[in-house]
């Protein structure tokens, strides 16, 4: 008998533990089917740039190729085609690579927060669940921004990495040698991500980062010993030190970033974007909402029935999931003094940097329109990360109200999470890229050009045997791409072989228009296959003149869009 109650009393305190890791596994196992399986049919060229650069980089033999075209003004430094290089080394740089990087990207993920929320003295089963929470299948945008294009996964890596840092130097640790180290990996990440971009490390990391101080030191007023203690430790030598040398790494950074693009190729992008005009922010802004629902699984499909088990479902998404970014800041004045002040800096500088997103998805052009931002709100995505954390921070602060709701939540998540993991559409899709790139190689076709989004996506997924280049086809005529992509290819020699231009239906007209008033030879082949048309010439059209118009022969030059 006392065996027995022995064991029931060890089966009710690992209850939890076992409880978590089991949930742990099953989002394991759904994001890794998604990157290894699903998401091959939903890969983009956006997702493919990390395989193409690592190529780039390694043909090179730089760091930074002078011939590639940077956009956004972001360099590139520290990021996933670091990973991808040792196969290009291996003349593996296919979808496998990609597949690989970020699936161990987000093991990394995983164990970052769990050391870290460890480090804040939650169990072992809350720590675990840390990793559960941003790894569940909120929504198929959730799932293509974090788990298979995974761009800004790595921000929100870094952010808990400096989370951890700071939970290092903090006065708690008594180890100078631990502090020793933590302040050299500050330092070190903080060079990496200033000079891969500064203003993006000003938006997303400086501005959280002060307005975090700003709102601890607020919150902090009802309390005269807490404001003084938080003043005190806000002013102290070792802070200012620590502040002094961040501000001279910070400054080398920039002016390092600002040396290399001198010598590098730089498009516009994101960092060019201007406010819109006042007259559509009210669409503006409630595209940003609507993307933001979507984003968190709380938008519903066209044609759902209200009166079904499905309409049911969707307006208690709608109801419930936006309680999960709200419910965390509800509780943090009243709990403020309860957390640590790690804890109370974590939630700060989610939420500071949640709103600073928001708004200016709300307010700029980071987009092209309105509509842009409904369907792609991905550049908040690690800050709806950290509010996820956030839960888990807080959760012994929540009522029993709201503990249910958000229980009702990641319930209703993790049911309808293999909808979203394995869409029925995503086979279909993915036979038919690998019948286009059988296609291709079967007629010898191992060099040609499409647009953008049908380019790289398709060299990364034939393993590199089929190079397809982007250009820009329109009434105008035929332009290089001069974004996310090399000079090289665009060489005469680049190819001695056949070129072919894989087109979509609707870009046929502009392109024999083209082929006219450019006076390009004539195709020796054509067919089509999928949503394609793909035209075969016998050597690359760009360089190369109807023999009749020898006299009209004149230099080609193509021009960015």
């Amino acid at each position: 008998m006392t065996k027995k109650l022995y064991f029931q009393h060890l089966l009710k305190k690992h209850l939890p533990l076992l409880g978590a890791l089991l949930l742990l596994s099953f989002v394991l196992y759904e994001i890794s089917f998604y990157i290894f399986k699903t998401y091959r049919a939903f890969f983009n060229s956006d997702a493919a740039i990390a395989n193409i650069l690592a190529e780039e980089m390694v043909l090179a033999g730089s760091f930074f190729p002078s011939h590639w075209w940077y956009v956004n003004n972001d360099l590139w430094v520290f990021y996933k085609q670091l990973l991808v290089i040792p196969w290009v080394l291996a003349g593996k740089n296919g979808y496998f690579a990609h597949a690989f990087t970020v699936f161990e990207v987000s093991v990394f993920m995983i164990v970052f927060i769990y050391l870290f929320l460890r480090s804040l003295m939650l169990s072992r089963a809350s720590a675990i669940m840390g990793g559960v929470v941003v790894c569940i299948a909120y929504s198929p945008m959730y799932l293509r921004e974090l788990f298979g294009e995974a761009a800004y996964t790595w921000y929100f890596l870094f952010m808990i990495g400096f989370m951890f840092i700071f939970r290092k130097l903090s006065p708690h640790v008594i180890s100078k040698s631990t502090q020793v180290k933590a302040f050299i990996f500050f330092m070190m990440l903080l060079y990496l991500l200033v000079l891969a971009n500064p203003i993006r490390f000003f938006v997303y990391y400086v501005v959280p980062f002060f307005g975090a101080l700003a709102l601890s030191i607020y919150f902090a007023r009802d309390s005269i010993k807490t404001f003084q203690h938080a003043v005190y430790r806000l002013l102290s030598v070792k802070k200012m030190v620590i502040f002094a040398f961040a501000c001279l790494v910070m400054g080398l950074a920039g002016m390092a970033h600002y040396n290399l693009l001198e010598s590098l190729h730089l498009a516009g992008g994101a960092n060019n974007a201007g406010l819109v005009s006042l007259e559509i922010l009210p669409v503006h802004a409630a595209h940003a909402f609507l993307g933001l629902l979507n984003f968190i699984g709380a938008e519903w499909n066209e044609g759902v029935r209200a009166s079904s088990i499905g309409g049911a479902i969707s307006l208690l998404k709608f109801a419930l999931y936006p309680c999960v970014l709200i419910i965390p800041a509800l509780h943090v004045k009243k709990s403020f003094y309860q957390m640590s002040a790690t804890e109370r800096f974590f939630v700060l500088f989610s939420y500071v940097g949640f709103a600073i997103i928001y708004i200016l998805y709300s307010t700029t052009a980071l987009h092209e329109n309105a509509w842009a931002a409904r369907n792609n709100i991905r550049y908040i995505s690690p800050f709806i990360m950290m509010i996820l954390v956030c839960n888990v921070i807080m959760w012994r602060f929540f009522s029993l109200f709201a503990k249910v709701i958000l229980s009702v939540c990641l319930a209703m998540a993790l049911g309808l999470s293999w909808n979203y993991v394995s869409p029925k559409e995503w086979r279909g899709i993915v036979d038919e890229r690998i019948a286009l790139v059988e296609e291709l190689k079967s007629r010898g076709l191992h060099f040609g050009y499409a647009e953008y989004w049908d380019s790289h996506l398709y060299t990364a997924f034939s393993d590199g045997d089929v190079d397809i280049r982007p250009i820009e086809v329109d009434e105008k005529g035929i332009s290089l791409v001069k974004w996310l992509s090399s000079d090289r290819w665009y060489q005469k020699d680049s190819t001695d072989g056949k070129v072919f231009f894989m087109l979509k239906h609707e870009d046929i007209a502009d392109f024999n228009v083209s082929l006219k008033n450019l006076n390009m030879p004539d195709p020796i082949d054509q067919f089509t296959m999928n949503q394609y048309t793909i035209y075969v010439f016998e050597k690359n059209p760009l360089y190369v003149k109807k023999s009749k118009a020898e006299a009209r022969k004149k230099k080609r030059i193509m021009t960015a869009p």
